[in-house]
This record gives C-alpha cells, structure tokens and sequence, in this order.
C-alpha cells in the first residue's frame, strides 16, 4: 500500500464552508488544464465529487480501460475500484495508490476542506514497471485477483500491451503533483471565500447607508427603486470584487442597458462605476492590509488590480495615504 504526501486540503475556519466541489474546482476551466496535464503525463484524469459523479470529462482515458467500462463482465469491478479508491484517500487523508482489478496502477487524491470530503482526483490507468515489488502496494478489491484473462481475448490482450509502463518513483511524483495542484486551489477557493465575507462587514455598506442616510432626499422612493434595479449589480461588486468588474456586464446582470445603468449609477451620488468599484476594492484592501501579511503587489493582484503601481494610486487617492503607510499606522 502507497499512502504518499501531506493531505491535500488545510483545516482552515471559514463562517462559509465550502461544501460544494464547483466552488473550488471551476469545471470549465480545470478541464482544459487537467487535459493538458493527461496530455503530458500519459495518466487518465477525472475529477469527481464525494459520491464520485464526475465532475470533468474523463482525460485519456485508455482505450483498454474504455472497452473494460464498457463490458458487462467488468464495468461494476472498474465502479467498485474508483468508489473505493476514493473513499481510502478520503480516509487516511493521503494520495492512495492501489492496484485495480485489471493489474492497473490508478491513484486517488481527496479534496477535503475542514475535514469534509468533498471530491477527488482520480488518475491512473498504467502498468508498474516490473522492477517495482507489486507488495508496497494495495489491491483495492480485497479478495479479488486480477479479473482479465489476455489469453482469452485477442483484442483486450493487443490494448493492455498498449498501456504506459511507468516506475513507483514517477507515479509517487505525479500523485505528489496532482496534490500540490488541488492544494493550490483549494487555497484559492479559500481567499475567494475570506474576501467575499469581508464584504458584509466592509465600508461599502456604510457607504451606502450614507448616501441613503443623507438629508438631501437621496432616499426617496425613486431613490430606492433605482437602488433595487442596480442591486443585483451592488451584490455582484462585493461578492467578485477580485474579478473584472464592466459597465456592460453589470447593465446586462440589471437588465438594463449601459447608458441607463449610468444615469441610474450617478443619481445614487456614488460617481462613476469605476469609482465605486475602486473605492469598495481599496476598503477590501484595508481589512486585508490589517488582517494579512501579504506583500502589497500580492493585494494589488488578489483584488484584481493588473498593475500594483495602479493600485498604490488608487489607494493614496481614496485614503491619502499609501498601503504601506496605511499598514504601518492600522
């Protein structure tokens, strides 16, 4: 049995607990990498949520895996092997590498976030190099040899000689990988979480109770039928305020069109779109400055900003003061 690596996952407290495996891995976009990955590599990849539905399309699968998941006589020890295969890793918190039904080396590697699996990456499909001892390793289905017989069918026979052979060393590498990867981001899933809960309490509420607040009428029923038309927007701002924020998309999330969403914008006194987005970052920026020791440029990138030099100017003119001064002086 090969149990390799830190857990991957951190027990981190979070008032939002992620709970769902789209929150921390973006199907869309880990495709593509874990494609390229499998490309590189030569392994089968598929991401796969805590009941092991995937999550992403399965990446290389080999085409004598294919023909066994496809087989009446092999499918359900191939469902047994990924089920099981993932819970072990869930348990011993580990990359588990284990010896399927077939002979295969197939690897797991759990995503758990505050001690709650969540998901795993599932990898594997090779064959061990015969100078490895098959005992550092586990046979996932206990009583259950290897359940092909090659003598029996030509074809499977011609597919099997086609597997990569690889060492213990480079799968005990690649699993170390794969961890570091879904460490990296679950960790982002976290700052993306940490930031969006900054939001509740930050000053771009107060900001604008202010602008209610204010004895000038602001407040006034056309007022507050303009504040619900731009709310969708308001709420967009503060729960994505690391992403690039655009005056066509936050007139398309309102339903309006953009020269509207600017005459309603302005009748809230809050200035320009881009005004409001940069005064509520920099006060994200100040409860990151106080609560973190990240470097500025790390702040500067976290909230979206391209440009740390951008940032820097942007904070002084909302604070008058610099980042650095303001992190001295908090």
């Amino acid at each position: 049995m090969a149990r390799h690596g830190d857990g991957l996952g951190k027990d981190i407290t979070l008032r939002t607990t992620l709970t769902n495996l789209q929150q921390i891995v973006n199907p869309a976009k880990f495709q593509k990498i874990q494609d390229d990955i499998s490309l590189a590599t030569g392994l089968a990849i598929i991401t796969v949520d805590y009941t092991g539905i995937p999550l992403t399309a399965h990446s290389n699968c080999s085409e004598f895996c294919k023909r066994l998941r496809s087989s009446e006589t092999y499918h359900h020890y191939c469902e047994k092997c990924d089920s099981r295969g993932g819970l072990e890793a869930a348990r011993i918190r580990k990359p588990f590498i284990y010896f399927c039904h077939a002979g295969l080396i197939d690897f797991a590697i759990p995503i758990i976030v505050n001690n709650l699996y969540v998901g795993a990456f599932m990898a594997g499909q090779v064959l061990l190099e015969q100078k490895d001892s098959e005992n550092k390793l586990e046979h996932i289905l206990s009583g259950v040899g290897n359940t092909i017989d090659l003598t029996c069918d030509i074809e499977i026979q011609k597919l099997y000689n086609m597997l990569l052979v690889m060492s213990l060393e480079k799968i005990i590498a690649l699993a170390n990988m794969l961890l570091h990867i879904g460490n990296y981001c679950i960790e982002e899933a976290v700052l993306r979480a940490s930031i969006a809960q900054l939001s509740s309490k930050n000053q771009s509420t107060q900001y604008l109770d202010k602008v209610h607040d204010e004895p000038s009428g602001i407040a006034n029923n056309n007022s507050k039928m303009h504040n619900e038309i731009l709310r969708p927007a308001f709420n967009f701002i503060n729960q994505h305020i690391h992403e690039k924020i655009s005056l066509s998309n936050m007139a398309k999330l309102c339903n309006i069109s953009t020269s509207y969403f600017s005459k309603l914008f302005s009748k809230e006194n809050l200035g320009s779109l881009t005004d409001y987005v940069n005064h509520v970052k920099v006060d994200r920026a100040k409860e990151l400055l106080h609560s973190t020791d990240w470097p500025i440029r790390t702040i500067a990138d976290k909230l979206g900003f391209d440009d740390c030099g951008y940032f820097i100017k942007v904070f002084k003119q909302d604070t008058g003061k610099t980042p650095s001064a303001f992190r001295k002086n908090s």
